[in-house]
């Protein structure tokens, strides 16, 4: 039995009630409408309809207000007891849990969803068994235990088949395609999902039809499958506007938002934004909230409007935190870094871009964490288990007391008759008891192993990290001895491969062919070697070298001069301008590697017969350098990749020169090293670096 709610709290949550009737245009996160007709004709309806009418009123308010459901079932479940309902009084309870699990209390939605099955059972009530099964299948999966919600989902479909129930039965297709969905079977997901779909569609109800197709629509953008995710969209938003189902139409329009978005649609994501905001407000429903602002400043990003996306990133930054999403919150600090370095603010962009790398790697860790959170609640299910147990030998010890009273007020002449009687059910009580206290110690037994058993995972897991850092240091030095011992003999090839050269004048044009070839594979093999040992070095060390003074000029002309045989093997012209005229003091070096590798990208990637500009000026107090190439530029997902460690972008070296995805990763890290900033310009006709890096003129 639930216990009656305190009348102050009642009085509360009525004018509650009363305020989200008349502010529906602040809060339209469930159907309102529907709510108020089902309110007035609360009024003059029997006792069974009244408990039907608050029982639906307080499944509509699941989503966005979890009390008010709990509220309105505890007064259809108190109403049903007092009328004497002999079936569906389970259904408030499993309402309550589900309106417990919204609110994030685990425990407490577990303990509703056992009391509703057990009432279902005792009421020998086989559409609320079914639905209280499928209803601790949800709450399993969402904790991720996904064998124990599939083992429920399984018992749910099979009642639900057994009593020919299609309502039932699309709930628990559209249970089972969620968790196929997130274990990425999306075969099998489509499978359940077009089942959910067909009997909804065959049950004429265009709430659900819509909301089936809206989750077919969800399947098919994780396959990719644009156009038939947009169709049946399409076909959900249909549907839902037809019936005024506002919350269905806000979910159907951030999904093709997001799929447009995917496509690089930008307006058309952003006009299904639009459309989201008439609906949903940030005060009415975070979940579909955030992740519409999320695609608005994705769009506006990519759009090149930082100035807008910028207040929209940190608005949903603040939500999400508080609401506890980090996916929405890593997406939201990711895009927040671009923006900011689209604006030049280099001090917001490493926060942001900081704040981007915990979060990804809080979430790269979520499934080790999820591991541990699945094994806690096993042994908080194992407790309610026990909890369960005990009441029901309360409940068979009371229902044995009871009759043992009704037999004695009726066998009053009968005494040794029923004397006889009642010695038989004491020892049936005592045996069901003696039984009942072996299972409990039993249960008790495996809760202290399992216990064990994740003390053990535990020191398991912390020997594997330390094993893990040994395998890390080994490694290191294996690249070393494997780097340095590869370098000297592809050295000694390339010096053969010039002697060969000079001394085989008489070599045939395809002696000399292969000659080519071995030096230009030796050279790629030394330059992959030399890049990975930057790396590793870079990686190694944080120290920056001591500065001294160096000229920007002399340094620009003696790269030019190096890249110089390499340029004019393709016909490409090398020009420079240096307008930072005197001395400098910073890391000559660090600023050498950073010229090296961008001239050398540069010459790679421009065509033949074009020209690579290197210029470099003084803006107090930085030391400003550019690199230009006629390359073919780089895309909107080349900019996302280009400073990682081994990323080959989309455009090719054009005479065949070798790239191992290391020359821009090598530049951002000592750019970085010397508190500076790199910047990109590009579009087909060609690219520009600029680098801004701080040092102190000398003269």
């Amino acid at each position: 039995m639930v216990s009656t709610p305190d009348p102050n709290r009642i009085v509360r949550i009525q004018l509650m009630a009363v305020m989200l009737t008349a502010l529906t245009f602040q809060a339209p996160a469930q159907n309102l409408r529907l709510i108020d007709s089902l309110k007035n004709s609360l009024k003059n309806a029997a006792p069974m309809d009244q408990f039907e009418i608050l029982n639906s009123i307080g499944f509509e308010f699941r989503y966005s207000s979890p009390d008010s459901t709990i509220y309105y079932c505890n007064k259809a479940f108190e109403l049903g007891n007092r009328i004497g309902m002999q079936k569906t009084l389970s259904r408030p309870l499993s309402f309550i849990g589900l309106a417990k699990s919204y609110g994030g209390h685990i425990e407490e939605a577990l303990r509703y969803h056992n009391q509703a099955i057990s009432m279902a059972v005792l009421q020998q009530d086989t559409v609320q068994m079914a639905h209280g099964y499928n209803n601790l299948g949800r709450l399993f999966f969402d904790q991720g235990d996904v064998v124990r919600a599939y083992a429920n989902f399984v018992k749910a479909g099979e009642l639900f088949n057994h009593i020919h129930d299609s309502s039932g039965a699309a709930y628990v297709y559209r249970s089972l395609a969620s968790l196929f969905k997130s274990k990425q079977d999306y075969s099998k997901a489509l499978v359940n999902s077009r089942k959910a779909l067909e009997l909804r569609k065959r049950m004429g109800d265009p709430r659900a039809t819509a909301s089936a197709y809206m989750e077919l629509g969800l399947v098919y953008a994780e396959m990719d499958s644009t156009s038939h995710a947009l169709l049946a969209f399409h076909l959900a938003e249909t549907i839902a506007a037809a019936v005024h189902d506002k919350v269905t139409e806000a979910e159907v329009h951030v999904g093709i938002a997001e799929v447009f978005l995917v496509e690089q649609r930008l307006e058309e994501a952003l006009s299904h934004v639009r459309e989201v905001f008439k609906y949903i407000n940030r005060y009415a429903n975070q979940r579909i909230y955030l992740r519409a602002r999320l695609v608005e400043a994705q769009c506006l990003s990519l759009q090149h409007n930082a100035g807008r996306a910028i207040p929209i990133l940190q608005q949903i930054l603040t939500s999400a935190e508080k609401s506890g999403n980090h996916i929405i919150q890593r997406d939201a600090a990711k895009y927040l870094a671009l923006a900011y370095r689209e604006v030049g603010n280099a001090m917001k962009f490493r926060e942001a871009d900081d704040l981007y790398q915990i979060l990804d790697a809080k979430i790269r860790n979520a499934d080790l964490n999820k591991e541990i959170e699945r094994l806690q609640f096993q042994l908080l299910i194992e407790k309610a288990e026990l909890e369960n147990a005990s009441l029901r030998s309360r409940q068979a010890q009371d229902e044995t007391l009871i009759s043992r009273q009704r037999l004695q007020n009726i066998v009053l002449g009968l005494i040794v008759i029923f004397l006889g009687i009642l010695t038989v059910i004491f020892f049936r009580v005592s045996a069901r008891r003696k039984r009942m206290n072996t299972t409990l110690e039993e249960q008790n037994q495996r809760i202290i192993a399992q216990r064990k058993a994740i003390e053990i995972q535990n020191l398991n897991l912390s020997q594997a990290n330390t094993t893990l850092d040994a395998i890390n240091h080994e490694k290191d030095a294996l690249m070393n001895i494997v780097a340095h011992d590869l370098k000297s003999p592809l050295s000694r090839i390339q010096g053969l491969t010039q002697l060969l050269e000079i001394e085989g004048k008489s070599m045939s044009s395809s002696q000399q062919e292969y000659i080519d070839h071995i030096r230009n594979s030796t050279k790629a093999g030394l330059d992959l070697i030399t890049n990975l040992l930057d790396v590793h070095a870079l990686e190694q060390s944080a120290d920056v070298p001591k500065p001294g003074a160096f000229s920007l000029g002399q340094l620009i002309a003696e790269k030019i001069q190096l890249f110089g045989p390499a340029a004019e093997a393709k016909q490409i012209t090398l020009d420079s301008k240096c307008e930072a005229k005197g001395l400098f003091a910073g890391s000559q070096e660090y600023i050498g590697r950073i010229l090296d590798n961008l001239m050398s990208n540069a010459v790679k990637f421009t065509p033949l017969g074009t020209a690579v500009k290197v210029s470099g000026s003084w803006i107090d107090p930085y030391l400003i350098i550019s690199v230009s190439d006629s390359g073919p530029g780089f895309s909107a997902q080349d900019r996302e990749m280009m400073f990682r460690k081994f990323k080959r972008l989309s455009a090719r070296p054009t005479a065949g020169e070798s790239s191992n995805g290391l020359g821009l990763a090598i530049v951002k890290t000592l750019v970085d090293r010397l508190n500076g900033s790199i910047d990109l310009e590009t579009s087909p006709a060609g690219s520009k670096f600029i680098v801004r890096i701080p040092v102190q003129k000398i003269s």
